[in-house]
């Protein structure tokens, strides 16, 4: 592989266009669910292209700060507003004094982490005390019965694997993937995020899971598909060029297999709420 696959720079055009279109409602239910006070100051870890900053903007009012904060400069850009202040970083090593922030979010970050429990300590770090952090992460309750009507889905993702998996050893890519983001599977598991929680010191007050449905056309799927880290390996590992003409290549297979266009896209998602405790937080 060339490059640093696991950076969204060289994606994130197309990375904007997907959280515009598929995760604004998202990052507004965990702006909710945090509930930032009028006029606090918010961070939004792995900001990305700003959706969540923009609506913890929205809620603090004129008088709040909100600081989005992302590796990649190209979704800086995206973010930035005259109500958004844009910030390259990354946790841990966050750029902030202690107890800078009254509410932190990080929405579809944690799994994205090389190191995640560092990232919550410094999190921890520039809360004020009583502060709150809310996450969104991939997965579903323990106790969920919601069924799934995701045969479509499942079927693109099977001609996509195909396809890629005459020229690609996609297990070696699931390997290297698991190897660079050890968290993209283990915090699916509520018990495995909870436990990452508590080691950081924060208390869970809410933790509950949404299923977000949209219809889906085989471009807007194939986009999806391109910012996620599977692709984004397969496509450092064999060129841009090559990319390009697989992703062509799968674009005929969704037709001639029969997958309907649009079709319906589903994401299971945990929404959780912690808080620092009382008297806690800032510099160990």
């Amino acid at each position: 592989m060339t490059g640093d696959w696991t950076r969204y720079d060289d994606v994130a055009e197309e990375y904007a266009g997907v959280a515009a279109r598929f995760h604004g409602q998202l990052a507004r239910d965990l702006v909710d669910a945090v509930a930032p006070p009028f006029g606090s100051r918010v961070l939004d870890l792995g900001a990305g292209s700003g959706v969540a900053a923009a609506a913890a903007a929205e809620a603090t009012g004129t008088d709040g700060r909100v600081v989005a904060l992302d590796p990649s400069l190209p979704l800086l850009r995206h973010a930035r507003s005259p109500e958004v202040a844009a910030v390259a970083g990354a946790a841990p090593d966050l750029p902030f004094g202690p107890h800078t922030f009254d509410v932190a979010v990080a929405s579809l970050v944690l799994g994205h982490l090389a190191d995640p429990d560092a990232a919550l300590a410094d999190l921890v770090r520039v809360l004020r005390p009583g502060g709150r952090l809310g996450l969104t992460t991939w997965g579903r309750p323990d106790d969920t019965d919601d069924d799934l009507d995701d045969a479509d889905e499942r079927a693109a993702y099977a001609v996509w694997a195909e396809v890629v998996g005459r020229e690609v050893d996609l297990a070696a890519i699931d390997e290297a993937v698991a190897a660079a983001l050890p968290g993209e599977e283990r915090f699916t598991e509520p018990a495995h995020l909870r436990s990452a929680l508590a080691g950081a010191d924060l208390r869970v007050v809410d933790c509950f899971g949404r299923v977000y449905r949209a219809s889906c056309s085989h471009a807007e799927w194939l986009h999806r598909v391109d910012t996620g880290a599977r692709t984004r390996a397969v496509r450092a590992g064999v060129g841009p060029e090559r990319h390009r003409e697989l992703r062509a290549a799968v674009a005929a297979a969704l037709v001639a297999g029969g997958v309907p266009d649009p079709f319906l896209v589903h994401d299971e998602v945990l929404l959780t709420v912690a808080m620092t405790r009382p008297g806690r937080g800032g510099a160990p």
